[in-house]
Protein backbone atom coordinates (compact mmCIF):
# COMPACT_ATOMS: atom_id res chain seq x y z
CA UNK A 1 0.00 0.00 0.00
CA UNK A 2 1.61 3.86 -0.42
CA UNK A 3 0.64 6.57 1.76
CA UNK A 4 0.58 10.08 -0.09
CA UNK A 5 2.11 13.50 2.06
CA UNK A 6 0.43 16.07 -0.65
CA UNK A 7 1.37 20.05 -1.02
CA UNK A 8 -1.89 21.74 -1.08
CA UNK A 9 -2.05 24.00 -4.32
CA UNK A 10 -4.89 25.72 -5.99
CA UNK A 11 -4.98 24.65 -9.63
CA UNK A 12 -6.32 26.70 -12.24
CA UNK A 13 -8.23 24.19 -14.24
CA UNK A 14 -9.16 20.20 -13.39
CA UNK A 15 -6.63 19.66 -15.82
CA UNK A 16 -4.15 20.84 -14.37
CA UNK A 17 -4.66 19.36 -10.99
CA UNK A 18 -5.37 15.58 -12.66
CA UNK A 19 -1.55 16.17 -13.98
CA UNK A 20 -0.59 17.40 -10.55
CA UNK A 21 -1.93 14.01 -9.04
CA UNK A 22 -0.69 11.83 -11.60
CA UNK A 23 2.93 12.53 -11.02
CA UNK A 24 2.23 10.70 -7.41
CA UNK A 25 0.38 7.56 -9.15
CA UNK A 26 3.25 7.21 -11.65
CA UNK A 27 5.18 6.34 -8.42
CA UNK A 28 2.55 4.26 -6.67
CA UNK A 29 2.53 2.31 -9.82
CA UNK A 30 6.12 2.38 -9.67
CA UNK A 31 6.25 0.44 -6.52
CA UNK A 32 3.35 -1.62 -7.04
CA UNK A 33 0.99 -0.29 -4.68
CA UNK A 34 -2.48 -1.67 -4.90
CA UNK A 35 -4.12 0.92 -2.25
CA UNK A 36 -3.29 4.24 -2.04
CA UNK A 37 -4.47 6.95 0.12
CA UNK A 38 -4.11 11.04 -0.27
CA UNK A 39 -4.31 13.04 2.75
CA UNK A 40 -7.39 15.06 4.19
CA UNK A 41 -7.77 18.93 3.94
CA UNK A 42 -7.95 18.03 -0.58
CA UNK A 43 -11.94 19.43 0.21
CA UNK A 44 -10.72 22.92 -1.86
CA UNK A 45 -8.51 21.37 -5.03
CA UNK A 46 -11.85 19.80 -6.51
CA UNK A 47 -14.23 22.83 -6.49
CA UNK A 48 -11.69 25.60 -6.79
CA UNK A 49 -11.96 25.56 -10.68
CA UNK A 50 -15.91 27.14 -9.91
CA UNK A 51 -14.25 30.31 -8.79
CA UNK A 52 -14.28 33.21 -10.79
CA UNK A 53 -12.74 36.71 -10.95
CA UNK A 54 -10.16 38.60 -9.57
CA UNK A 55 -9.78 37.77 -5.94
CA UNK A 56 -9.55 33.56 -7.63
CA UNK A 57 -6.59 35.28 -9.71
CA UNK A 58 -4.71 36.46 -6.78
CA UNK A 59 -5.13 33.18 -4.98
CA UNK A 60 -3.81 31.47 -7.58
CA UNK A 61 -0.82 33.50 -8.28
CA UNK A 62 0.23 33.66 -4.18
CA UNK A 63 0.21 29.53 -4.52
CA UNK A 64 2.49 29.41 -7.84
CA UNK A 65 5.15 31.62 -6.15
CA UNK A 66 5.48 29.69 -3.26
CA UNK A 67 6.38 26.68 -5.01
CA UNK A 68 9.95 25.12 -4.54
CA UNK A 69 10.33 25.24 -8.91
CA UNK A 70 8.48 28.46 -8.99
CA UNK A 71 10.86 31.00 -10.95
CA UNK A 72 11.98 34.61 -9.94
CA UNK A 73 9.37 36.21 -11.88
CA UNK A 74 6.51 33.84 -10.15
CA UNK A 75 8.05 34.52 -6.72
CA UNK A 76 8.03 38.45 -7.23
CA UNK A 77 4.44 38.15 -8.23
CA UNK A 78 3.68 35.72 -5.86
CA UNK A 79 4.67 37.59 -3.11
CA UNK A 80 2.46 40.64 -4.57
CA UNK A 81 -0.39 38.39 -4.29
CA UNK A 82 -0.30 36.91 -1.52
CA UNK A 83 -0.26 40.88 0.40
CA UNK A 84 -3.47 41.54 -1.87
CA UNK A 85 -5.25 38.17 -1.27
CA UNK A 86 -4.53 38.38 2.51
CA UNK A 87 -6.97 41.70 2.42
CA UNK A 88 -9.98 39.41 0.85
CA UNK A 89 -9.71 36.81 3.22
CA UNK A 90 -13.30 36.58 4.44
CA UNK A 91 -14.05 37.18 0.88
CA UNK A 92 -12.63 34.22 -0.26
CA UNK A 93 -14.41 31.84 2.87
CA UNK A 94 -17.97 33.29 1.43
CA UNK A 95 -17.26 32.42 -2.11
CA UNK A 96 -16.31 29.06 -1.25
CA UNK A 97 -19.10 28.82 1.25
CA UNK A 98 -21.70 29.85 -1.29
CA UNK A 99 -20.24 26.89 -3.87
CA UNK A 100 -20.55 24.55 -1.44
CA UNK A 101 -24.28 25.46 -0.44
CA UNK A 102 -25.28 26.58 -3.97
CA UNK A 103 -23.33 24.37 -6.45
CA UNK A 104 -23.11 21.06 -4.81
CA UNK A 105 -23.67 19.11 -7.69
CA UNK A 106 -20.65 20.85 -9.48
CA UNK A 107 -18.56 20.15 -6.81
CA UNK A 108 -19.26 16.03 -6.72
CA UNK A 109 -18.85 16.04 -10.22
CA UNK A 110 -15.35 17.51 -10.56
CA UNK A 111 -14.52 15.22 -7.30
CA UNK A 112 -15.96 12.32 -8.18
CA UNK A 113 -14.47 12.67 -11.76
CA UNK A 114 -11.11 13.51 -11.42
CA UNK A 115 -10.60 10.33 -8.64
CA UNK A 116 -12.64 7.70 -9.86
CA UNK A 117 -10.58 8.17 -13.40
CA UNK A 118 -7.17 8.11 -11.35
CA UNK A 119 -8.06 5.14 -10.15
CA UNK A 120 -9.37 3.60 -12.99
CA UNK A 121 -6.37 4.55 -14.79
CA UNK A 122 -3.88 2.75 -12.50
CA UNK A 123 -6.16 -0.55 -11.45
CA UNK A 124 -5.68 0.60 -7.66
CA UNK A 125 -8.08 0.87 -4.73
CA UNK A 126 -7.75 4.65 -3.81
CA UNK A 127 -8.78 6.93 -1.07
CA UNK A 128 -9.40 10.28 -2.20
CA UNK A 129 -8.70 13.21 -0.31
CA UNK A 130 -11.66 14.78 2.37
CA UNK A 131 -13.78 17.75 0.57
CA UNK A 132 -16.84 19.63 1.38
CA UNK A 133 -19.59 17.29 -0.19
CA UNK A 134 -22.83 16.33 -0.92
CA UNK A 135 -23.89 12.95 1.06
CA UNK A 136 -24.85 10.41 -1.58
CA UNK A 137 -27.31 9.16 0.61
CA UNK A 138 -29.20 12.35 1.60
CA UNK A 139 -27.79 15.60 0.26
CA UNK A 140 -26.56 16.68 3.19
CA UNK A 141 -23.28 18.75 2.87
CA UNK A 142 -20.24 16.89 5.03
CA UNK A 143 -16.99 16.26 5.24
CA UNK A 144 -16.74 13.22 3.27
CA UNK A 145 -13.43 11.09 1.88
CA UNK A 146 -14.83 8.27 -1.38
CA UNK A 147 -13.14 5.45 -1.72
CA UNK A 148 -12.89 4.11 -5.41
CA UNK A 149 -11.91 0.21 -6.68
CA UNK A 150 -9.73 -0.26 -9.56
CA UNK A 151 -11.87 -0.25 -11.88
CA UNK A 152 -13.21 3.27 -11.14
CA UNK A 153 -16.15 2.43 -9.05
CA UNK A 154 -16.85 3.98 -5.57
CA UNK A 155 -16.94 1.75 -3.33
CA UNK A 156 -18.22 4.00 -0.65
CA UNK A 157 -17.74 6.81 1.49
CA UNK A 158 -16.90 8.32 5.23
CA UNK A 159 -18.09 11.23 7.03
CA UNK A 160 -16.18 13.11 9.40
CA UNK A 161 -18.28 13.09 13.01
CA UNK A 162 -16.06 14.94 15.15
CA UNK A 163 -16.58 18.46 13.56
CA UNK A 164 -14.52 21.19 14.59
CA UNK A 165 -15.64 25.07 14.58
CA UNK A 166 -13.93 25.30 11.14
CA UNK A 167 -15.67 22.67 9.40
CA UNK A 168 -19.10 23.58 11.24
CA UNK A 169 -19.32 26.76 8.99
CA UNK A 170 -19.11 24.55 5.73
CA UNK A 171 -21.10 21.05 7.07
CA UNK A 172 -23.15 18.66 9.04
CA UNK A 173 -21.37 16.05 11.29
CA UNK A 174 -21.37 12.10 10.03
CA UNK A 175 -23.35 10.03 12.25
CA UNK A 176 -21.46 6.57 12.35
CA UNK A 177 -17.92 4.93 11.08
CA UNK A 178 -18.64 1.85 8.61
CA UNK A 179 -15.69 -0.27 7.58
CA UNK A 180 -15.80 -0.36 3.21
CA UNK A 181 -14.84 -4.00 1.93
CA UNK A 182 -12.20 -3.35 -0.86
CA UNK A 183 -10.28 -5.92 -2.55
CA UNK A 184 -7.15 -5.33 -0.65
CA UNK A 185 -8.56 -5.47 2.69
CA UNK A 186 -11.60 -3.99 5.03
CA UNK A 187 -11.00 -0.12 5.31
CA UNK A 188 -12.14 2.06 8.21
CA UNK A 189 -11.89 5.61 7.73
CA UNK A 190 -11.13 7.89 10.13
CA UNK A 191 -11.09 11.67 9.12
CA UNK A 192 -8.93 14.40 10.88
CA UNK A 193 -9.68 14.41 14.90
CA UNK A 194 -11.79 11.34 14.44
CA UNK A 195 -8.75 9.31 15.03
CA UNK A 196 -8.50 10.47 18.34
CA UNK A 197 -11.38 9.08 20.04
CA UNK A 198 -10.49 5.09 21.31
CA UNK A 199 -14.23 4.21 20.50
CA UNK A 200 -13.82 5.02 16.73
CA UNK A 201 -11.39 2.34 16.20
CA UNK A 202 -13.09 0.05 18.74
CA UNK A 203 -15.93 0.08 16.91
CA UNK A 204 -14.47 -0.18 13.20
CA UNK A 205 -12.39 -3.42 15.05
CA UNK A 206 -15.60 -4.88 15.53
CA UNK A 207 -17.22 -4.08 12.94
CA UNK A 208 -14.37 -6.41 11.01
CA UNK A 209 -11.83 -3.79 9.78
CA UNK A 210 -8.28 -5.50 8.67
CA UNK A 211 -6.54 -1.86 8.53
CA UNK A 212 -7.64 2.03 10.11
CA UNK A 213 -7.00 4.89 7.38
CA UNK A 214 -6.35 8.22 8.99
CA UNK A 215 -6.44 11.23 6.75
CA UNK A 216 -6.12 14.87 7.59
CA UNK A 217 -4.44 18.18 7.82
CA UNK A 218 -2.66 19.82 11.11
CA UNK A 219 -1.61 23.36 11.17
CA UNK A 220 0.30 23.22 14.24
CA UNK A 221 3.30 20.43 15.57
CA UNK A 222 1.46 19.99 18.52
CA UNK A 223 -1.86 18.66 16.51
CA UNK A 224 0.34 16.98 14.44
CA UNK A 225 1.55 14.74 17.19
CA UNK A 226 -1.52 14.60 19.34
CA UNK A 227 -3.06 12.54 15.03
CA UNK A 228 0.52 10.38 15.00
CA UNK A 229 -0.56 9.27 18.70
CA UNK A 230 -3.93 8.41 17.72
CA UNK A 231 -3.42 6.57 15.19
CA UNK A 232 -0.67 4.72 16.74
CA UNK A 233 -2.82 4.14 19.53
CA UNK A 234 -5.85 2.97 17.95
CA UNK A 235 -3.80 0.91 15.86
CA UNK A 236 -2.00 -0.96 18.36
CA UNK A 237 -5.60 -0.91 20.60
CA UNK A 238 -7.06 -3.19 18.33
CA UNK A 239 -3.99 -4.90 16.88
CA UNK A 240 -5.01 -3.60 12.50
CA UNK A 241 -2.70 -2.15 10.06
CA UNK A 242 -3.42 1.70 9.54
CA UNK A 243 -2.06 4.28 7.75
CA UNK A 244 -1.82 7.91 8.19
CA UNK A 245 -1.77 10.54 5.12
CA UNK A 246 -1.13 14.23 5.98
CA UNK A 247 -1.62 17.29 3.68
CA UNK A 248 1.18 19.61 3.71
CA UNK A 249 2.74 22.96 2.55
CA UNK A 250 1.57 26.40 2.90
CA UNK A 251 -2.32 27.04 3.51
CA UNK A 252 -3.70 29.16 0.18
CA UNK A 253 -6.55 30.31 2.05
CA UNK A 254 -4.67 32.09 5.43
CA UNK A 255 -3.07 35.40 5.77
CA UNK A 256 0.56 34.25 6.47
CA UNK A 257 2.46 31.11 7.06
CA UNK A 258 1.83 31.03 10.76
CA UNK A 259 -1.23 28.20 9.36
CA UNK A 260 1.06 26.10 7.36
CA UNK A 261 0.10 22.44 7.05
CA UNK A 262 2.51 19.42 8.39
CA UNK A 263 3.02 16.03 9.05
CA UNK A 264 4.69 12.88 8.21
CA UNK A 265 3.00 10.46 6.62
CA UNK A 266 3.50 6.98 7.92
CA UNK A 267 2.45 3.19 7.64
CA UNK A 268 1.85 1.54 10.58
CA UNK A 269 1.71 -2.39 12.02
CA UNK A 270 1.04 -3.81 15.99
CA UNK A 271 4.21 -3.65 17.09
CA UNK A 272 4.46 -7.66 17.21
CA UNK A 273 5.24 -7.36 13.27
CA UNK A 274 7.65 -4.01 13.01
CA UNK A 275 11.24 -4.79 12.86
CA UNK A 276 11.65 -1.93 16.21
CA UNK A 277 8.69 -2.88 17.78
CA UNK A 278 7.73 0.30 17.49
CA UNK A 279 4.63 0.14 15.45
CA UNK A 280 6.27 1.78 12.42
CA UNK A 281 7.04 0.11 9.24
CA UNK A 282 7.67 3.24 7.46
CA UNK A 283 7.47 7.06 7.54
CA UNK A 284 8.36 10.24 6.22
CA UNK A 285 11.86 11.66 7.27
CA UNK A 286 10.05 15.18 7.70
CA UNK A 287 7.33 17.14 7.93
CA UNK A 288 7.23 19.36 4.74
CA UNK A 289 8.37 17.37 1.68
CA UNK A 290 5.61 15.81 -0.66
CA UNK A 291 6.54 12.03 -1.59
CA UNK A 292 5.20 8.46 -1.90
CA UNK A 293 5.63 6.34 0.80
CA UNK A 294 5.22 2.19 0.43
CA UNK A 295 5.11 -0.98 2.88
CA UNK A 296 3.68 -4.53 2.40
CA UNK A 297 0.13 -5.45 4.70
CA UNK A 298 0.44 -9.05 5.20
CA UNK A 299 -3.29 -10.48 6.50
CA UNK A 300 -1.97 -13.93 6.93
CA UNK A 301 0.28 -13.01 9.29
CA UNK A 302 -2.60 -10.23 11.09
CA UNK A 303 -4.12 -13.31 11.55
CA UNK A 304 -1.76 -15.29 13.35
CA UNK A 305 -1.40 -12.56 15.59
CA UNK A 306 -5.09 -12.69 17.00
CA UNK A 307 -4.53 -16.22 17.85
CA UNK A 308 -0.88 -16.06 19.59
CA UNK A 309 -0.79 -12.69 21.24
CA UNK A 310 -0.22 -12.59 24.51
CA UNK A 311 -3.13 -10.08 24.42
CA UNK A 312 -5.84 -12.09 22.64
CA UNK A 313 -8.04 -8.84 22.34
CA UNK A 314 -10.80 -11.12 20.22
CA UNK A 315 -11.05 -13.85 22.48
CA UNK A 316 -10.96 -11.98 25.84
CA UNK A 317 -13.18 -9.39 24.65
CA UNK A 318 -15.87 -10.83 22.11
CA UNK A 319 -17.89 -8.12 19.98
CA UNK A 320 -21.28 -8.64 21.42
CA UNK A 321 -20.02 -9.15 25.14
CA UNK A 322 -18.48 -5.44 24.52
CA UNK A 323 -21.18 -3.93 23.06
CA UNK A 324 -23.66 -4.51 25.81
CA UNK A 325 -20.49 -3.88 28.22
CA UNK A 326 -19.86 -0.15 26.71
CA UNK A 327 -23.43 0.55 26.25
CA UNK A 328 -24.22 -0.24 29.74
CA UNK A 329 -21.55 2.06 30.86
CA UNK A 330 -21.83 4.89 28.79
CA UNK A 331 -25.98 4.68 29.00
CA UNK A 332 -25.28 5.33 32.96
CA UNK A 333 -22.02 8.30 32.56
CA UNK A 334 -25.02 9.90 29.98
CA UNK A 335 -27.97 9.92 32.51
CA UNK A 336 -25.72 10.45 35.91
CA UNK A 337 -26.56 13.76 37.51
CA UNK A 338 -23.97 16.58 36.39
CA UNK A 339 -23.21 20.12 37.67
CA UNK A 340 -23.89 23.16 35.84
CA UNK A 341 -20.43 23.71 34.39
CA UNK A 342 -20.87 20.06 33.11
CA UNK A 343 -18.49 17.89 35.89
CA UNK A 344 -20.06 14.92 37.21
CA UNK A 345 -21.33 14.85 40.91
CA UNK A 346 -19.74 13.85 43.83
CA UNK A 347 -20.29 10.31 44.96
CA UNK A 348 -22.69 10.97 47.79
CA UNK A 349 -25.10 13.45 45.46
CA UNK A 350 -24.90 10.32 42.95
CA UNK A 351 -25.56 8.07 46.03
CA UNK A 352 -28.76 10.07 47.06
CA UNK A 353 -30.16 9.64 42.64
CA UNK A 354 -29.46 5.93 43.30
CA UNK A 355 -27.00 5.65 40.62
CA UNK A 356 -24.44 4.56 42.70
CA UNK A 357 -23.99 3.52 45.87
CA UNK A 358 -22.47 5.45 48.73
CA UNK A 359 -18.60 5.48 48.54
CA UNK A 360 -15.89 5.24 51.34
CA UNK A 361 -15.54 8.84 52.54
CA UNK A 362 -12.07 10.27 51.28
CA UNK A 363 -9.37 10.84 54.12
CA UNK A 364 -7.99 14.69 53.31
CA UNK A 365 -3.99 15.28 54.10
CA UNK A 366 -4.60 16.61 57.43
CA UNK A 367 -6.48 13.56 58.18
CA UNK A 368 -3.04 11.01 57.64
CA UNK A 369 -0.88 10.30 59.95
CA UNK A 370 3.03 11.83 60.25
CA UNK A 371 5.54 9.60 59.51
CA UNK A 372 8.22 11.61 59.47
CA UNK A 373 9.19 14.96 58.34
CA UNK A 374 12.30 17.35 57.80
CA UNK A 375 13.37 19.68 59.98
CA UNK A 376 16.31 21.11 57.96
CA UNK A 377 16.36 24.83 56.43
CA UNK A 378 16.72 25.70 52.56
CA UNK A 379 19.71 26.13 51.76
CA UNK A 380 21.41 23.91 53.71
CA UNK A 381 24.60 25.24 55.49
CA UNK A 382 27.98 23.93 55.99
CA UNK A 383 29.09 23.76 59.86
CA UNK A 384 32.88 23.76 60.63
CA UNK A 385 33.29 21.64 63.48
CA UNK A 386 35.97 23.24 64.59
CA UNK A 387 34.36 26.45 64.82
CA UNK A 388 29.96 25.59 65.07
CA UNK A 389 29.29 29.03 65.06
CA UNK A 390 30.49 29.96 62.13
CA UNK A 391 27.96 28.36 59.19
CA UNK A 392 27.83 29.38 55.49
CA UNK A 393 25.08 27.96 52.81
CA UNK A 394 26.38 25.28 50.47
CA UNK A 395 25.94 26.61 46.87
CA UNK A 396 26.38 23.64 45.34
CA UNK A 397 26.59 20.07 45.72
CA UNK A 398 29.84 17.86 46.58
CA UNK A 399 30.68 14.66 47.99
CA UNK A 400 30.00 14.53 51.32
CA UNK A 401 32.51 14.18 54.32
CA UNK A 402 33.00 10.72 55.59
CA UNK A 403 29.97 10.46 57.77
CA UNK A 404 30.45 8.58 61.27
CA UNK A 405 31.18 4.79 61.89
CA UNK A 406 28.90 2.48 62.15
CA UNK A 407 29.46 2.26 65.95
CA UNK A 408 28.91 6.02 66.48
CA UNK A 409 25.66 7.53 67.58
CA UNK A 410 23.21 9.53 66.11
CA UNK A 411 24.76 12.85 68.26
CA UNK A 412 27.60 12.60 66.87
CA UNK A 413 28.06 15.31 64.17
CA UNK A 414 27.49 14.38 60.38
CA UNK A 415 27.54 15.89 57.28
CA UNK A 416 24.96 19.02 56.98
CA UNK A 417 22.86 17.42 54.18
CA UNK A 418 22.37 14.19 55.85
CA UNK A 419 20.21 15.97 58.90
CA UNK A 420 17.44 15.89 57.32
CA UNK A 421 17.29 11.71 57.66
CA UNK A 422 17.38 12.04 61.50
CA UNK A 423 13.83 11.42 61.87
CA UNK A 424 13.54 8.77 59.94
CA UNK A 425 16.86 7.06 60.72
CA UNK A 426 15.23 7.01 64.38
CA UNK A 427 11.80 5.74 63.12
CA UNK A 428 13.92 2.93 61.41
CA UNK A 429 15.92 2.25 64.97
CA UNK A 430 12.67 2.05 67.24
Amino acid sequence: MASVPERTRLPATLDEYQSHLRRFMRAVSAKHARLVIFPGAGRRHAGFTTFDGFRSSLLIRADRGRRPTASFWHRFVGGLSTQAAGVFKTSFESSFRNIVNLTPAELWLNYNTVFSALAREYGVTLVAPSAYLPDQNDGVIRALAAIYGPGGELLGTQAKVMLSQADQVFAQPGATWDVIHTEVGALGIMIGSDVLYPEVGRLLAFQGAEALISVGAANSPAYYHKLRAGALARMQDNQLYAAVAFAIGANPFAADDQDALQGKSAIFAPQELTPRFNGVLVEMGNTTSEGVITAEWDYVALRELWDKSDTPLRRTLPGSQASKMLASIYERLYTAPRLSDGSPAQPDVLAATGVVAAATPMISLDDLPVIASITSRWPLTRIDNDNPASQEPISEWSTPAPGPTAGNSLSEPQAAHEDETDEMDALAGT
